[in-house]
């Protein structure tokens, strides 16, 4: 099956959505309160997107990965760092994939993709935040050259879950 990767549009915001959630309930089972995870809900999550894809935030690129028929099966976000931080001028905001989807190459291929995006933004280096007990994306970051460089606590719900960041120095160095 062939698998486009292409700019998110406006009217991507409700497959995004399902992405989004769907993800989230697959991904974090175990990892963020399972009153918080069946909770999500698809309208909500569908207002969020149609706001950030319906702005024009300075400097944020998303992509999806389509499927045929058309349908969204990932998506991948990001733009300036949004906290202050001197060593990465920019951050991969989200990243997700359904959970069929993974392990495939796709993940890989909307990674690149943004800081392909924030590269040519002349960006030369970005970050990301990944909970910390999420040990299949940092595998997959960790594979991709990102080191890790920090660890916060977030509070999800009632619940304080860890997040670790890595970061890329080096932008280019992807390309190679």
């Amino acid at each position: 099956m062939a698998i486009r990767i292409r700019k998110a549009k406006a009217a991507d915001s409700c497959g995004i959505a399902r992405v989004h959630v769907d993800s989230w309930r697959t991904s974090y089972r175990g990892v963020v309160p399972g009153e918080i995870l069946s909770g999500l809900s698809y309208g909500e999550r569908q207002e969020l997107w149609d706001s950030i894809l319906s702005l024009s935030r300075s400097g944020t690129r998303c992509y999806v990965a389509e499927a045929q028929g058309p349908r969204i099966i990932g998506f991948a976000c990001g733009g300036p760092v949004r906290e202050g931080c001197e060593t990465y001028e920019g951050e991969i905001y989200t990243i997700y994939l359904l959970d069929e989807y993974q392990r495939k190459g796709l993940g890989r291929r909307l990674l690149l993709s943004v800081a392909e995006r924030l590269f040519d933004d002349g960006i030369e280096s970005f970050l990301l935040w990944v909970f910390k007990e999420n040990h299949a994306a940092r595998e997959f970051y960790e594979s991709m050259g990102g080191e890790l460089i920090a660890r916060k606590d977030v509070k999800i719900g009632s619940a304080e879950v860890a997040e670790v960041a890595y970061g890329w120095k080096n932008i280019a160095s992807l390309f190679n």
